[in-house]
């Protein structure tokens, strides 16, 4: 029998707009958000083709196209807020193209902002118009719901030698072996999608990933036994996420100093 949100199967991707999906959710029923939205390059990125360079075009996806962003913003931070638990906490990934606008809504919505961690790529895309550095690092704000909230110390200590760790995640960008399935265009590394669903939730909780893309947080939530609901509007990154869901033991081994 399948664990049930609501009417809504746990473990398991949702074809359909995580605005409308969450609408669907009973208040106070999430543990953790892990949210990884569009930052809207499609209107404020490069005019580069990058679909000769990486073989997407990271920049103009229609997802990645949005007018009104602040009220699309809007509307998803606040539905979370909505369906988080009372101790519950949000994670969100930004650059300079959303984090000010997201990171403000969430103060706005009602949160309380802990921190920001910061993902430092040790092997960063080139700027290949010279015209400003390398961009080297993404954002991820963590706010809680109310004054409790979670985070496993224990779990920092272990990862980092008995020693609490600091705010930045060092990491390459994602591994081929994480990608072998098939390409998304910001697809996170588990490495780091381990690490902050084991530091802001335990075992067997709920984790609400709102925007589905290529799985990296659902295959996180599985491997370290998390439930998770999301949702995804492209069929093919259904399949694709739902293909590596299929398959986390060929990498579980190379991540288990993690788990």
């Amino acid at each position: 029998m399948p664990n049930l949100l609501n009417g809504l199967q746990l473990n398991r991707i949702y074809q359909r707009d995580c605005i409308e999906g969450m609408k669907l959710m009973p208040d106070n029923s999430i543990d953790l958000v892990i949210a990884d939205p569009p930052y809207n390059l499609g209107n404020n990125g490069t005019k580069l083709n990058m679909k000769e360079i990486y073989g997407f075009n990271q920049f103009k996806e229609d997802w990645d196209k949005i007018d009104d962003f602040h009220s699309f913003n809007k509307a998803w931070i606040d539905e979370c807020h909505r369906v988080l638990k009372p101790d519950g906490s949000i994670l969100a990934y930004g650059t300079h193209h959303n984090l000010f606008t997201v990171g403000y809504l969430i103060e706005q919505a009602g949160f309380l902002t802990r921190i920001k961690y910061e993902w430092k790529k040790k092997n960063p895309p080139p700027n290949f118009t010279g015209n400003a550095p390398h961009f080297a690092s993404e954002s991820i704000i963590w706010a809680s719901k109310g004054k409790r909230r979670t985070y496993n110390l224990d779990y920092a200590k272990r990862i980092n030698n008995n020693k609490n760790i600091q705010s930045v995640f060092e990491t390459t960008l994602t591994p081929r072996n994480e990608k072998k399935h098939g390409k998304f265009p910001c697809q996170k590394p588990l490495e780091i999608s381990i690490k902050l669903i084991s530091l802001h939730s335990y075992p067997e909780q709920t984790v609400l990933v709102p925007f589905c893309g290529s799985g990296s947080e659902c295959v996180a939530a599985q491997m370290t036994g998390r439930n998770f609901i999301t949702f995804e509007k492209e069929p093919k990154y259904i399949e694709l996420a739902n293909i590596r869901l299929e398959n986390t033991n060929e990498l579980k081994d190379k991540l288990i100093h993690l788990i």
